[in-house]
């Protein structure tokens, strides 16, 4: 059986929703439209691994090193010590991104860059503003091939997506190594509408989890996992 990656923190019930943390060996894959909380999802298992010993490569394609830093302490998570004890490399690829129409490159320099997958874990947000527009399916299949090296090492890789911006077949392929696929939506939750996170797919869980996810973000306090059902 394998080990499992702790994220649980002080009054967050997320670790428990989760069967207890997050196996080893994890591809994780993270799906959902603009504004549904991929990246506040992925802020928060950072936070938890951290806050348990584990060291992170967190790959951000929106934000700067600045801005994530500013990002992470308005919810409350503070990681400055992180990057100090360098527990957390954090790479923004922003600037990379930003007016480069040609992005074919990207996914085998990622691949490449070895001292990146040194981590424990390693965070992509987000997967598809690397994917080229026209994909080459042997390239996604030697990525997916790379993904599962790393991970039969004990390492876990998450990963967020959006759908509608992913080619479909490239799509397919991740959600099909995934071992962990869960989508993200807006959901009505006690006549008000709430994110929620849905778990799709949960290979290899190692305990009890709850299917669907229902949570909100508060400024200072972070991630909060709501107590009611979703409707």
């Amino acid at each position: 059986m394998a080990g499992l990656l702790k994220i649980q923190i002080p009054n967050d019930e997320l670790h428990r929703r989760l069967g207890g943390g997050i196996p080893e060996g994890t591809i994780m894959l993270i799906e959902g439209d603009r504004g549904t909380g991929k990246s506040i999802f992925c802020q928060r298992l950072l936070y938890g691994l951290l806050q348990n010993g584990h060291s992170v490569t967190y790959i951000s394609t929106q934000l700067t090193t600045i801005e994530f830093i500013n990002q992470m302490d308005s919810l409350g998570y503070r990681i400055i010590e992180g990057l100090i004890k360098r527990k957390l490399t954090f790479v923004s690829l922003y600037p990379l991104l930003v007016g480069v129409s040609d992005r074919r490159k990207f996914l085998s320099r990622l691949v490449g860059a070895s001292e990146l997958w040194k981590s424990d874990v390693v965070i992509i947000d987000s997967l598809t503003s690397i994917l080229p527009e026209r994909i080459d399916v042997d390239e996604i299949r030697s990525f997916t091939m790379h993904l599962k090296r790393m991970t039969s090492l004990g390492k876990a890789v998450i990963m967020t997506a959006k759908p509608d911006d992913t080619d479909s077949v490239a799509l397919g392929m991740l959600e099909d190594v995934s071992t962990l696929l869960i989508r993200l939506s807006v959901k009505v939750f006690g006549g008000d509408l709430k994110n929620s996170a849905t778990i799709v797919k949960y290979n290899n869980a190692v305990g009890i989890f709850q299917k669907i996810i229902p949570f909100r973000v508060e400024p200072r306090v972070g991630f909060i996992v709501e107590i009611a059902a979703v409707v």
